[in-house]
């Protein structure tokens, strides 16, 4: 698969209440999300708190990822790491594991300057054995990439995608613009940016509470895609009011892994020193899931 377009939830990564990986409970999700409709899926990533996971456990999630898509959707793995050596041996997990795709963003905590950026990307492609989608999430890196950075990655034949998570959405179009015809752009965020995101010529979104909307997200992709505005404006409203809901209560993804247990799929604690939500916080979440319409008021009573 050189190709990656649509809805492309990122997976979170549920572990058992002991903060063991519950491999199980990711096949589910995994399941649940397929059902759902959406065209891959991307794991290992920010939503599944890949800092958290050890090398066995990022390989067992690698590997249970593509036994449960049995090729049904693409699989996306996140690749990062501080050092493009050890994001290189990541790529080469991910694709002995059977993954399509590597996600690799800037090295973070480091700062480097621009030039170092694409050295270290440069060197990551130079030995990725896997098509790269490039991520930009500069308020978790601390690099914002420029259109032009963006240009001169996506002249590289393994550059396949790019996921642009900054919120900006001028910094999403220029860079449609500056890549469009050589890489596909996927939004970071469907419910924020998804409409105005599709319209400029985003090819789709990964986002992470596609898992939680279930086919909302999906439906409002086809929606967008296939030109009806007025549904897809009044499904992106319900997807908003849920994101406006839940987004910053406790720490990321805290809130989605509450979320998704409130609506039955797996979800699971969350690892230190993130902490699972208190009764107040649940309560929000819940309140937005109403709201949303995605649980009714008997449920959120249970």
């Amino acid at each position: 698969m050189s190709r990656i377009t649509g809805v492309v939830p990122a997976i979170t990564t549920p572990f058992r209440e002991d903060l063991s990986l519950d491999l199980p409970a990711f096949t589910r999700l995994i399941e649940a999300v397929i059902g759902d409709g959406v065209d891959g899926i991307l794991v290992n990533g920010c939503t599944g708190e890949s800092w958290a996971l050890t090398d066995e456990e990022r390989r067992a999630v690698y590997r249970t990822a593509v036994e449960t898509a049995r090729g049904r959707v693409p699989v996306v793995a996140g690749c990062g790491h501080m050092l493009a050596a050890e994001s290189v041996k990541k790529t080469r997990d991910a694709a002995e594991a059977g993954c399509d795709f590597a996600l690799v963003q800037p090295p973070w905590y480091i700062l480097p300057g621009l030039e170092e950026v694409m050295d270290h990307f440069a060197a990551v492609l130079k030995e990725t054995p896997l098509p790269v989608v490039i991520y930009n999430i500069p308020r978790r890196t601390g690099i914002n990439l420029t259109p032009e950075m963006c240009d001169r990655l996506a002249d590289h034949p393994k550059v396949v995608a790019f996921k642009e998570s900054s919120k900006d959405f001028l910094l999403l179009q220029e860079i449609i613009r500056a890549v469009g015809d050589r890489a596909n752009v996927f939004a970071g965020y469907a419910s924020l940016l998804g409409l105005g995101a599709l319209a400029c010529g985003a090819v789709g979104y990964m986002d992470s509470t596609t898992p939680v909307m279930g086919r909302l997200s999906a439906n409002f992709y086809r929606a967008a895609m296939g030109g009806d505005l007025p549904a897809a404006r009044a499904l992106q409203t319900r997807m908003v009011t849920l994101t406006k809901g839940f987004f910053g209560i406790g720490t990321f993804p805290a809130g989605v892994k509450a979320a998704l247990d409130m609506l039955g799929r797996p979800g699971g604690p969350t690892r230190p020193p993130i902490r699972s939500l208190d009764a107040a916080q649940r309560a929000k979440i819940r309140a937005a899931l109403v709201g949303a319409g995605l649980l009714d008021q008997a449920q959120a009573a249970e």
